[in-house]
């Protein structure tokens, strides 16, 4: 990048300096009247050292700012802690809102942003694509965005929500012409929230419980998606039809899913009565949501009769209201009577509000008295029956103008239905395994597999289990606790598709999935709950399981019983993806060449078996956990594989970045939508080197697999080195989520689940899951071909979309490590040894990485081509730091300390630092 492009990009990024500057003077006037100046003057002193430091490093000016920070005590170490934490959510909300003036900076210029719905659409026109083919797409077209509790998000709902006023207010004074009097009022109310985010404990004093994770991801879909979804949408058909003077009718191609409430896996705390307690939660509120949006048209509607006329089946369907619903007929008797649009959007409103009392008194085990409750809508079908009866008659009776609140009104009614989210269940393989099993022992059926018995006995007995036409009769009094959540689990899943629809639950989910027995078990039990159609998804996770996915997938679809079970679903499979655990299993490097590679072969056996196939990434926020840019992450799958079906997990702190207002919203579903048609439509001619470029990233994968295996199973201490060079012990014990860190208490490293083992190497600044292995892959790779390797490693940087991304992800993780900081870490592990052959094989890799990737990229410093990532990394690290050294000072105590209410106090102050560390680096989990 050029001198004067830094320059461009400098001058786009003033407005953003000038914020956090006025956010951070408001900050400073707070922490003056809440501590006083004497606190202020210290944190500034800290502050402006760590800067210095960044500048020009200097042994005598870190040792002055490391004794400053140990000589606090706890309680002014913990404000200290506070006051850079708040400065980071200050400016966190600082840069999203810069990236919404951007976007509105495009529209107000007429100018096409990369990624939006406008760029798509004019590539589409330019590459001549026929409109038929974009039609056929549309009708197939199908993304998943699916919200996650998993154990990275730090933040209180509490504090959200503050954070949530604060950015309303930068909004008004953003985009509102206020007078010098509105501005100051609008300064006092930014001035008040910070005052209350500083008085408002941010952290739990108890474990998050599953149904607060299910009210946080309810928020983002009251506040935020019911409203965007549709409207985006709308827009993006509203686009097609403009570009192409074409009509298509709008169809609901991107739905929001939960896990929240429905994963199972290793989380004790989800159970069937959670479940249904979710769904009918999310029942509850869309139910709400509908009844906002008829209020606002109910003054809207006030057509008469006499002038606009109305058609026979609205009339006579008023006529049908007003005999089902006598008493509530006779109280708008004197109100409405030759307003048929209000006359009928009162009763809708009625049927609804009697859906959701209905909704609350099953929840409360209630039955409802025939004189308390008439007519409720029973199902979304009705609902929809009504509102389409209102729109004809608009339509035919001088109200074309006036119909499209009710269009909105039915699409979202299409996106969300009476469920809100689809909730996908899921649980771990081998306890649906050992469940089926007993159900199975108790049923008497015979030649039950041993627990040790191979995949193939386990798969011939499901196979001929299926096959049996005979009822199987459970007694559910004698199960064991396990086994009769799992066998109430599937029923809770009929109980829920039969009341919600079927929309509401299409998915289970079997992670740790080894082979085709642990589907067929599943289906079985499927079967036997009568959830029929309902899909069965293997989770491939490990790279051995990774190896063997089209394997499996290929024995299921030549299944006479599963063949069948397809057919059921619509000849659909979904496969998802685990990008988490196959990063632990397998590295950074490797993880992501044999998702790329089983892309391909999941979707030849798909094509061999004339199944259609929709992928489901588990990707999470960290690049370690398959995060990044979703647009470029998209485009960067291999060519073929998409076939416009996606399905990603919007997971932790990723679903506030993304979801927190309308228009960073509507940027993100750009982004993703634009990058599917474009990896779907655009053919992009594969180049005559592919053959080889893959050849060399095969053998950079193999370097990367031996070197980072050697370094997770290296038997000199590995786990001892982990456990005390990262803050995982302290991770673990905080209350960021319902779900325990591992699996099994007493468990190895296979049990540590994959987001607190990225995190907690995140918070060290040592980051290993996001690029380790890679700089001695590429050194012997080098070694062995000499500067052919090189000259090919450009081109394949340069050519190949999955290779940049995968260097350019590597970019971004390794910019958020510091090796200096990561050796005081380090320096926690009490042997000498292990302290030292450890952080030296990190550091080691980390410089040997860096260098790879600038021989690759060609560039001086690394994010060179991505100057904005890079300036604000440089921005925010001097604020880090002061963090980091305050974190690793209270980890020393901690761990010294032998006293539980010592330890308590300082466990907490631990976590508020983690906290902080989490807001400083961004996407830690």
């Amino acid at each position: 990048m050029t001198s004067k492009e830094k320059t461009q990009i400098l001058e786009t990024l003033k407005p953003l300096r000038g914020e956090v500057r006025f956010l951070g003077g408001l900050l400073g006037k707070v922490l003056i009247a809440q501590e006083g100046q004497g606190f202020f003057e210290l944190v500034e002193a800290i502050r402006k050292m760590a800067i210095e430091l960044r500048k020009q490093y200097s042994p005598a000016l870190e040792k002055k700012l490391l004794q400053k920070i140990r000589s606090l005590d706890l309680e002014n170490l913990t404000k200290v802690l506070r006051a850079f934490t708040v400065y980071f959510q200050l400016v966190n909300l600082a840069e999203d809102k810069h990236r919404i003036r951007r976007k509105r900076s495009y529209e107000n210029e007429q100018k096409i942003q990369l990624g939006s719905y406008e760029d798509i659409l004019s590539r589409l026109e330019r590459a001549r694509i026929p409109f038929g083919k974009i039609e056929e797409l549309l009708r197939e077209l199908s993304i998943g965005l699916v919200l996650t509790a998993h154990p990275t998000e730090a933040q209180r709902r509490s504090v959200f929500e503050k954070l949530y006023e604060l950015e309303s207010f930068l909004l008004d004074r953003e985009f509102k012409n206020l007078t010098p009097r509105e501005l100051a009022e609008n300064e006092r109310g930014i001035y008040e929230q910070i005052t209350l985010l500083w008085q408002t404990d941010e952290l739990r004093r108890r474990r998050q419980t599953v149904l607060d994770e299910v009210d946080n991801g309810l928020f983002y879909l009251d506040e935020i998606l019911f409203g965007v979804l549709p409207d985006s949408l709308s827009r993006f058909y509203e686009l097609i039809e403009k570009t192409w003077k074409k009509k298509v009718k709008p169809s609901p191609f991107l739905r929001f899913g939960s896990w929240i409430g429905g994963d199972r896996d290793g989380n004790p705390f989800v159970d069937h009565k959670i479940t249904i307690e979710t769904m009918r939660r999310q029942k509850d509120l869309v139910l709400r949501k509908y009844m906002q949006s008829l209020k606002r048209l109910l003054p809207l509607y006030s057509q008469s009769v006499f002038l606009a006329g109305a058609s026979r089946e609205l009339l006579k369907s008023i006529e049908e209201d007003t005999k089902r619903l006598p008493r509530f007929a006779e109280s708008l008797k004197q109100r409405s009577a030759a307003e048929p649009y209000r006359r009928k959007i009162s009763f809708i409103q009625r049927k609804l509000v009697n859906a959701l009392r209905l909704n609350s008194l099953e929840a409360e085990r209630q039955t409802a008295p025939d004189e308390t409750i008439e007519a409720a809508y029973s199902a979304p079908e009705e609902f929809r029956v009504d509102l389409q009866i209102l729109l004809k008659s608009l339509q035919k009776h001088k109200g074309e103008a006036l119909a499209r609140p009710v269009e909105r009104l039915l699409f979202a009614l299409d996106l969300f239905g009476f469920h809100f989210a689809t909730l996908d269940i899921r649980d771990n393989a081998e306890v649906i395994q050992e469940a089926a099993l007993e159900i199975a022992a108790q049923a008497g059926i015979a030649d039950l597999p041993a627990k040790e018995a191979d995949g193939e006995a386990r798969t011939a007995f499901w196979s001929k289990t299926l096959e049996r036409r005979t009822a199987v009769a459970v007694n559910e009094s004698n199960l064991s606790a396990a086994t009769w959540e799992v066998y109430a689990t599937f029923k809770t899943i009929a109980s829920i598709r039969k009341t919600f629809g079927p929309q509401a639950v299409t998915t289970y989910i079997l992670s740790m999935s080894h082979g085709p027995w642990d589907v067929l078990t599943a289906l079985w039990l499927a079967r036997l709950t009568g959830n029929r159609g309902l899909k069965i998804v293997p989770l491939f996770e490990t790279i051995d399981d990774l190896r063997h996915a089209a394997g499996v997938m290929r024995i299921l679809y030549r299944h006479p019983v599963y063949k069948q079970h397809l057919d059921e679903c619509g000849r659909l499979q979904e496969i998802m993806l685990g990008y988490s655990d196959s990063n632990k299993d397998g590295g950074f490097v490797t993880s992501n060449w044999k998702l790329y590679k089983v892309q391909q072969e999941l979707t030849a056996a798909a094509g061999e078996n004339h199944v259609k196939q929709i992928l489901f990434h588990g990707r999470g926020g960290s690049i370690g956990r398959g995060g990044g840019p979703a647009n470029q992450a998209i485009m960067a799958q291999p060519q073929g594989t998409m076939h416009g079906r996606l399905k990603i997990t919007e997971q932790g702190e990723v679903i506030s970045s993304k979801y927190s207002n309308p228009y960073t919203a509507e940027r993100n579903l750009e982004l993703v939508i634009s990058a599917v048609l474009a990896a779907t439509l655009l053919e992009h001619k594969p180049s005559p080197r592919q053959e080889v470029w893959e050849r060399m990233m095969e053998d950079l994968s193999g370097e990367a697999y031996r070197v980072y295996s050697g370094f997770v199973q290296d038997p000199q201490g590995f786990l001892s080195y982990y456990s005390a060079s990262t803050p995982i012990q302290e991770v673990s014990n905080l209350n960021i989520g319902s779900r325990p860190a591992r699996r099994r208490e007493a468990g190895d490293l296979r049990d540590l689940r994959a987001i607190p083992w990225v995190f907690s190497w995140m918070q060290s600044r040592q980051t290993v899951p996001g690029w380790f292995g890679f700089g001695s892959a590429f050194n012997e790779i080098v070694r062995r071909q000499s500067s052919a390797a090189l000259s090919m490693f450009r081109e394949m940087y340069q050519e190949w979309p999955f290779f940049k991304a995968t260097v350019d992800f590597m970019q971004m993780s390794t910019q958020k490590a510091d090796m200096h900081i990561a050796r005081y870490y380090a320096n926690l592990v009490p042997a000498e040894a292990v302290r030292e052959h450890f952080f030296s094989t990190v550091k080691r890799e980390y410089e040997a990485t860096v260098q790879a990737m600038l021989l690759i990229t060609q560039q001086e410093q690394l994010l060179d081509g991505q100057y904005t990532l890079q300036h604000s990394i440089r921005l925010r690290n001097p604020y880090v730091d002061p963090l980091s050294y305050a974190q690793l000072t209270l980890l020393e105590k901690l761990r010294r300390s032998s006293k539980t209410s010592e330890r308590e106090v300082l466990q907490r102050a631990v976590s508020l630092s983690i906290n902080g560390v989490a807001h400083g680096l961004r996407n830690t989990g």
